[in-house]
């Protein structure tokens, strides 16, 4: 077991789903991110010097996909319907993205999609999503050269203990999880593990020395902003094979109910 009370789940990586990236989880709580380029790198090394060993868990078949807290992911959303119910215009961004946004990519999501929360300041118009099943690939252009692009998987693969540094965990404003934050050549990724699965928030600018991406203030404010969650056709499906069927005795007690109020 982990100090965390979790099963120790090892060391493992998510398998590849958009643009190379690869999110690497270990221990189930120590996250770290490679790109597909930096694997063929080390790859390609390795060929030449035996100093260096080949990261083989990229070529390794994925184990079963992770379980999903769907419980806690349909507590969220019933939370998200209660508030657009007290609001002026009730319709929340996870309710349009759902009902106008590529919806045949969501419903073939098996894992639930974060999206920032209502009133965010975080466009969607020209959001891009990607299904890969068991992953996805949420993009959202921003104006001026900003890029956000949010990753969740549920697909790993094992990966040797020691193969991937670990990176320190931070603990951002409104955000409930642990985060690994780190710079990289395009801007700044965030990566944390929410409903059971891992979720990686890429900011990435035109011109690395703007304000959107000169300090991690930007992405923290973008990680704080993914509150929302919306469930595809598939995703719900599940959640509702997973959820507890009420027993006979609690069946019992909804039809005296029913007839109590019918008199």
């Amino acid at each position: 077991m982990s100090d965390g009370g979790k099963p120790d789940r090892g060391a493992y990586a998510p398998a590849l789903i958009s643009a190379g990236v690869i999110a690497v989880v270990l221990g189930g709580l120590a996250f770290g991110v490679v790109t597909y380029a930096q694997v063929k790198a080390q790859t390609s090394a390795s060929q030449t010097t035996t100093a260096r060993p080949r990261p083989v868990f990229a070529l390794r078949k994925p184990l079963p996909p992770a379980r999903v807290q769907w419980s806690s992911a349909l507590r969220q959303i019933a939370i998200q319907d209660q508030n657009a119910k007290t609001q002026t215009k009730p319709q929340t961004l996870a309710g349009n993205f759902a009902a106008k946004l590529q919806k045949p990519a969501l419903d073939q999501i098996r894992l639930p999609v974060i999206l920032p929360r209502n009133g965010a300041a975080i466009s969607a118009a020209r959001a891009k999503l990607l299904s890969f099943g068991d992953a996805y690939a949420l993009n959202l252009p921003q104006d001026q050269g900003v890029q956000i692009t949010v990753y969740g998987n549920r697909s790993f693969v094992p990966a040797d203990a020691g193969a991937i540094s670990r990176r320190p965990m931070q603990r951002l404003l409104n955000v409930a999880e642990n985060v690994a934050v780190e710079q990289t050549e395009a801007g700044w990724t965030a990566t944390f593990e929410r409903y059971g699965v891992v979720y990686t928030v890429d900011v990435s600018c035109d011109d690395i020395k703007s304000p959107a991406c000169a300090s991690d203030a930007y992405l923290r404010n973008a990680v704080s902003s993914f509150s929302d969650v919306t469930l595809g056709a598939q995703a719900q499906a599940e959640a509702s094979a997973a959820a507890p069927q009420p027993s006979l005795l609690d069946k019992l007690n909804q039809n005296i109910s029913k007839l109590v109020k019918g008199n």
